[in-house]
C-alpha cells in the first residue's frame, strides 16, 4: 500500500497486478477508458490496449472516451487505425447510474483530463510522476511507474502477462506510440520500453506504420511553423518561440521538439494561445533539468502544469483578459522561465561564461546578388 492508501501495483508481479485490476473492476457491464484531453499516440495506443485487456481477460466492454479533438496529421492517422470504438464526452449520452472509469496516461489530479460526474474513476495506469493527493478512493487501483518511458510499455506487460494475443493493428499503433513518447528510444527509455518496443514491431504492419510516421500535413501545419520560426529567439542555451493563434494544440509540444535539436541548445519551449488558454511545452537535456517540476513552480496557482525530468507541458487560464494583459502575462512568464533555466544550467555547468542578450533565432539578411550572366549567353 502507498502512502494514499490505494492499491498500489507498481512493485507488484504480474498475476498479482492483473488480480489487483480486477478486484476494482465490476463483475460484467461497461467500463470507461479515458486518456488525457486532446490525447497524444501513448495516451491512444494505451486505450486501446486497455480495451482489449478488458475485453479478452475480465470480459468487460470498454468504451475509450476523451475531452478535446484530435488534430495532429499523425495522430488522425493513428486513429484510423484502431478497430475498436471511441468517441469524445461530446458524442457519449449521460448512463443512467454511475459507471467505473480507469484513466490511462493521466489521474485525477493531473488537470489534464475531464471526469462527468457520473464517472467513478476505479483505477490509473500512468508513467508520469505522482502528485499526492488524498481526496481518492481507497480503493482506487494504482499502478503509476515514474520511470517508464511510456504507458504503453506497462500496457504491454498486462496483455503479455495475460497470454493475450496482440492483432497486427495494436501492435503498429503501439509501436508508434512508444517511439513518439520516447523520441525513437532516446529520451526517458528504459529496458522495458526497448524490449516492448522490439516486439511489437516484429508484429506491426510496416506501411501503416510508415503512413502514421508520414501522414500528409494540413496547411494550417505550415503556417503554424512559419509563425513558430518567426517568433523565435535564442539567449545562451535556450531556445523558445510564440505561437499566437492555435488551431492545432498539438503544434505546441512538437515545435518545443523542434527548437530542442538546435545545436548547441539544451532548453527549448513553446507558447501558444488556444483559446482562453496559454499552453506552454518544454524540453530539456539538462542532466539537472527536472521540467515537470520547474514548469508548476514557475506557472504558479491557477495553472495546471505536470511532466517528466526532461519534458513537461500545461496551460494558465487567460479567460477575461484581454490582449494586452494577455501578453504580459506571456511576457512574465517567459522572464520567470528565463531566470529558472539560467540558474539550473549554473548548477550544471551549461551556462554561458558571458550573458548573451535575446536574440532572433534566424538573422534575416538580403539576399545575394545574381551571378552575372556567362558571355554567349542568349
Amino acid at each position: 500500500m502507498s502512502e494514499l492508501g490505494m492499491a498500489d501495483a507498481s512493485q507488484s508481479g504480474p498475476a498479482q497486478t492483473l488480480d489487483s485490476l480486477g478486484g476494482v473492476l465490476p463483475s460484467r457491464g461497461r467500463v470507461y477508458i479515458i486518456p488525457h484531453n486532446y490525447p497524444d499516440p501513448d495516451a491512444l495506443a494505451s486505450a486501446a490496449a486497455l480495451h482489449l485487456l478488458l475485453a479478452k481477460r475480465y470480459r468487460l466492454t470498454g468504451q475509450i472516451v476523451f475531452s478535446g479533438v484530435v488534430s495532429r496529421a499523425e495522430n488522425r492517422e493513428l486513429l484510423r487505425q484502431f478497430k475498436c470504438p471511441w468517441r469524445t464526452w461530446e458524442q457519449e449520452s449521460r448512463p443512467p447510474r454511475e459507471t467505473p472509469g480507469i484513466l490511462v496516461d493521466t489521474s485525477p489530479w493531473s488537470g489534464n483530463v475531464s471526469i462527468p460526474d457520473f464517472v467513478r474513476p476505479v483505477a490509473v495506469i500512468d508513467h508520469h510522476p505522482l502528485r499526492r493527493r488524498r481526496n481518492l478512493d481507497a480503493q482506487i487501483y494504482l499502478d503509476i511507474r515514474a520511470g517508464a518511458g511510456a504507458t504503453c510499455t506497462i500496457l504491454y506487460e498486462y496483455l503479455e502477462a495475460s497470454g493475450i494475443p496482440i492483432p497486427k493493428w495494436l501492435g503498429t499503433v503501439m509501436t508508434y506510440a512508444i517511439a513518439s513518447e520516447t523520441l525513437d528510444l532516446s529520451r526517458d527509455s528504459t529496458p522495458h520500453d526497448l524490449s516492448a518496443y522490439v516486439t511489437l514491431l516484429s508484429m506491426s504492419n510496416l506501411s501503416n506504420l510508415g503512413r502514421m510516421r508520414h501522414a500528409p500535413l494540413p496547411r494550417i501545419y505550415y503556417a503554424h511553423l512559419q509563425d513558430a520560426m518567426n517568433n523565435a529567439q535564442t539567449y545562451g542555451r535556450v531556445a523558445w518561440t510564440f505561437l499566437p493563434r492555435v488551431r492545432m494544440p498539438e503544434i505546441v509540444a512538437e515545435v518545443a521538439d523542434l527548437l530542442h535539436r538546435l545545436e548547441r541548445v539544451t532548453w527549448a519551449f513553446c507558447l501558444g494561445d488556444f483559446g482562453d488558454r496559454l499552453l506552454v511545452s518544454i524540453r530539456s537535456s539538462d542532466p539537472h533539468a527536472r521540467c515537470g517540476r520547474l514548469l508548476k513552480a514557475q506557472m504558479g496557482r491557477g495553472a495546471s502544469a505536470g511532466g517528466h525530468h526532461h519534458m513537461a507541458a500545461g496551460y494558465l487560464d487567460m479567460d477575461g483578459l484581454d490582449a494586452a494583459a494577455r501578453e504580459a502575462r506571456r511576457e512574465e512568464l517567459v522572464q520567470r522561465l528565463l531566470v529558472c533555466i539560467e540558474r539550473r544550467s549554473a548548477r550544471s555547468g551549461t551556462r554561458e561564461e558571458e550573458p548573451i542578450t535575446a536574440q532572433p533565432l534566424v538573422e534575416t539578411e538580403p539576399p545575394p546578388p545574381p551571378p552575372p550572366e556567362s558571355e554567349g549567353q542568349d
